[in-house]
């Protein structure tokens, strides 16, 4: 007959298992190091680096449509025109804004390795989550398909300035932005 386990001998059987689960974890999280990111930004530290902005009820929604295609072959940042809006947050008060931006993309180029990026700006600053330069939208797959980002910032009173605006890795690359939606959310 099998000796009954005690007290003792469950503890550590439970603290062993913990600590397999602790250290798969550690490994698993280890591998996830990137030091060479996929969106061509420099090594950054690893995550998570969460930021948290609170809005409450929706007050109002701005949004722009554009069915047209564009291009863009610029490495500098340039305005993806039309997506702009003013908004207006009446004095000593203070609004989150939130900007959505849908948009059927391609990102061509000869080249093996190239993004297409986008970013947000409000008042000429970057909103979050701030990419630093690399929040690609597309890489160099030729083929049209759709993508979106969304953005949050708490502004205070006054008039501000919201825009998206673009850019490609590498001037050999065709940046193709068609049928967007650009929605800028003012909540509490």
């Amino acid at each position: 007959m099998p000796r009954p386990r005690t007290t003792r001998a469950k503890l550590l059987a439970g603290l062993g298992g913990a600590a397999a689960v602790l250290g798969t974890t550690a490994a698993l999280a280890a591998a996830q190091v990137i030091p060479n990111p996929p969106d061509g930004g420099p090594p950054v530290p690893q995550g998570p680096n969460v930021m948290t902005t609170n809005c409450g009820p929706n007050q109002t929604s701005i949004v722009k449509t554009d069915a047209s295609p564009t291009t863009t072959n610029t490495v500098n940042f340039s305005p993806l025109l039309g997506a702009a809006t003013q908004i207006n947050v009446p004095g000593g008060q203070s609004r989150c804004v939130k900007v959505v931006l849908t948009a059927e993309t391609a990102c061509q180029s000869p080249l093996a390795a190239d993004s297409c990026y986008v970013r947000a700006l409000i008042d000429g600053a970057p909103m979050d989550p701030d990419g630093a330069n690399f929040q690609a939208m597309d890489s160099e797959d030729g083929t049209a398909s759709a993508h979106a980002y969304e953005w949050v910032q708490r502004v205070g009173d006054g008039n501000h300035i919201v825009r998206i605006e673009r850019r490609v890795g590498n001037g050999a690359t065709t940046f193709w932005t068609d049928d967007w939606t650009f929605d800028v959310s003012l909540f509490l």
